[in-house]
């Protein structure tokens, strides 16, 4: 009878160990294996596709492949009407790479409302520069426009980021679709330059707009971020003109006038050794005339 006492008030013990234990998990959303293909982007994702093609990107992807999955889950929630489908909270990379790589995805099921997704999402993104200012400012324009908060006050509230950044993603998003296509990418957008060009396209809108073309349509040679920030807003040297020499229906050369200066890029091999001297002496001929 003392070995049984013994043996319960042992059980007992362990159960309450058990049951304490459990309370710390009360309420915990459970990691579970998706099949990422049954999961989807979420409407207010505005990563640009650009963004999956990155050498940061590569080296996630070759994390998770040598980890056999993504070690942190994303965040999904259930898609109504569609069981078993899932839409993305946050982590599209890592559901990307999942996916590309013919891997189940770790993931957080929790149900949630439209606007505690965008909340989640927006402080993901903001944690770990995920987004870029210019995707940032498209999502919060998205979130305005489609009537998720009422008002850039309320947006900044609920977010609980500062309303001057939020006003300068917006006028970032905003930009004319010909000055975003003028930079290299528009990632490479700065929340600094979002007042600068505002105020530019406000004060000169067919300047800038003209000036925007011509950089897009520049076919190589493109120049960085800053210097086309410079050019938009007229304190930096306009684009040269670039004019195309054919022989026999064949380019053969491109001729770069910028200004006082000119350059002469030739095809490869439209130049043998005996042209090339007689360019120089060409050149040396009209150089001294």
């Amino acid at each position: 009878m003392l070995m049984v006492n013994a043996l319960m008030k042992e059980n007992n013990e362990r159960l309450a160990e058990l049951e304490e234990r459990l309370k710390q998990y009360d309420g915990a959303t459970v990691a579970r294996l998706l099949d990422p293909a049954k999961v989807v982007r979420s409407k207010w994702a505005n990563r640009l596709e650009e963004g999956f093609g990155t050498p940061e990107f590569e080296a996630l992807k070759e994390e998770i492949k040598s980890a056999g999955g993504n070690v942190q889950p994303i965040k999904v929630r259930p898609r109504a009407g569609e069981a078993g489908t899932y839409e993305i909270v946050f982590g599209h990379r890592r559901h990307r790479a999942c996916l590309e790589l013919g891997l189940p995805v770790l993931a957080l099921v929790e149900e949630l409302s439209e606007q505690d997704l965008f909340k989640e999402m927006d402080r993901e993104n903001r944690a770990r520069l995920d987004l870029s200012p210019w995707e940032q400012g498209l999502m919060y324009r998205r979130a305005l426009g489609e009537g998720l908060f009422a008002s850039l006050g309320e947006l900044a509230a609920e977010l609980g980021v500062d309303k001057g950044n939020i006003s300068k993603a917006l006028k970032l998003a905003d930009l004319p679709k010909e000055v975003v296509a003028a930079f290299p990418s528009a990632r490479e957008l700065q929340y600094r330059w979002a007042k600068l060009l505002s105020d530019a396209i406000q004060n000169d809108p067919e300047g800038v707009i003209e000036r925007a073309r011509e950089l897009a349509s520049m076919p190589e040679g493109k120049p960085t971020s800053k210097e086309v920030l410079e050019i938009l807003l007229g304190i930096g040297a306009a684009p040269g003109k670039i004019e195309q020499l054919t022989v026999g229906g064949k380019a053969m050369a491109e001729i770069h006038a910028d200004g006082g200066r000119v350059k002469v890029k030739f095809a490869r091999g439209a130049l043998s050794e005996g042209k090339l001297e007689k360019l120089r002496l060409l050149l040396a001929e009209l150089l001294q005339s």
